[in-house]
């Protein structure tokens, strides 16, 4: 008698055809790649342990085949402690419509509580409308929007902003305590008090693995203007890239010029890796943040949809 499961999914479990068999039907990009090409793929982009991938399998004897997965990640950072997020969540076609999917989504939301995480947040592309109506169902909500660039050109800075990469934090303490006014404006997440404070921002760059920078006027002030804390990642959408967490301007430093400054800092980083992508996270409501993505080359690739926990 067959038997329909949930699990982790192990080395074994993504060298199924089924696997991918699966996950191409979400990734059009993987039809390109052999079974084993795709399990390479996914124990790379599973190494650090926060990126995970999981799904129904049905056993049947001998046979497993995998019905649905998901691919997700969990990690630390400024605005919600921690970040329990899906890049992929699909259901093979042939099983859709029994229940599969919530129970998949569920078993996320479990998950996401389990390792202390505010919300539930799952990227979905913006023409996969059968998705948008099943994450609605679920009462998901449309929370922000990806932002891509896809075409590095750096525009022009003024001379009295500095960038400054602060990552090696025990050497720039100084300078990462003078930080956390910049990061509290946007980052309800982050403690007020210093030493937690700094702890936070250091488990972040050690686990995400993350980077810092700091815009820095400069001038004998040598005031703290703005912050952007970025990492690489690599995903099935955009393969590798720079993937900006934060990219904060003091509110009574905007429009000088202070967010192009890190932002080029992060094109300039990109281009030195040899990458031609960027993506960002913006609140539905940040209209500003939003123009000024425009301006820079962004465009929107994806919703965010988001479940909040009570």
């Amino acid at each position: 008698m067959s038997q329909e499961i949930i699990i982790p999914f192990d080395e074994n479990i993504v060298r199924l055809p089924s696997c991918l068999a699966v996950h191409k039907q979400l990734r059009f990009n993987l039809n390109q790649f052999t079974t084993e090409e795709y399990a390479s793929l996914m124990q790379k982009l599973c190494e650090t342990k926060q990126s995970r991938i999981c799904g129904i399998v049905r056993k049947d004897g001998l046979e497993t085949i995998v019905l649905a997965l998901a691919f997700y990640r969990a990690h630390p950072t400024t605005y919600e402690g921690i970040r329990f997020e899906v890049y992929d969540l699909t259901v093979d076609e042939k099983e859709r419509n029994h229940g599969l999917g919530t129970r998949l989504l569920h078993d996320l939301i479990r998950q996401a509580k389990e390792c202390g995480a505010p919300s539930l947040v799952l990227q979905c592309d913006l023409t996969n409308t059968d998705a948008h109506r099943f994450f609605f169902r679920h009462g998901l909500e449309i929370s922000a929007f990806t932002f891509y660039l896809d075409k590095i050109v750096q525009g022009k800075t003024h001379d009295q902003i500095k960038v400054v990469d602060i990552s090696d934090l025990a050497k720039n303490e100084d300078i990462l305590i003078r930080t956390e006014g910049i990061l509290q404006q946007f980052g309800p997440g982050l403690s007020s008090d210093k030493t937690p404070y700094t702890d936070q921002i250091r488990n972040i760059c050690q686990l995400g693995p993350a980077r810092m920078l700091v815009a820095i006027s400069n001038d004998e002030k040598k005031d703290v203007l703005g912050v952007a804390i970025y990492r690489l990642s690599h995903h099935l959408k955009y393969s590798q890239f720079i993937y900006c967490d934060d990219l904060i301007t003091d509110e009574n430093k905007r429009s000088l010029g202070v967010g192009r400054a890190l932002m080029n800092a992060m094109k300039h980083e990109a281009e030195r890796l040899g990458l031609n992508r960027i993506a960002l996270d913006s609140d539905c409501l940040q209209g500003r943040a939003h123009k000024f993505y425009h301006r820079e080359g962004f465009r929107i690739d994806q919703f965010e949809m988001t479940t909040v926990f009570k």
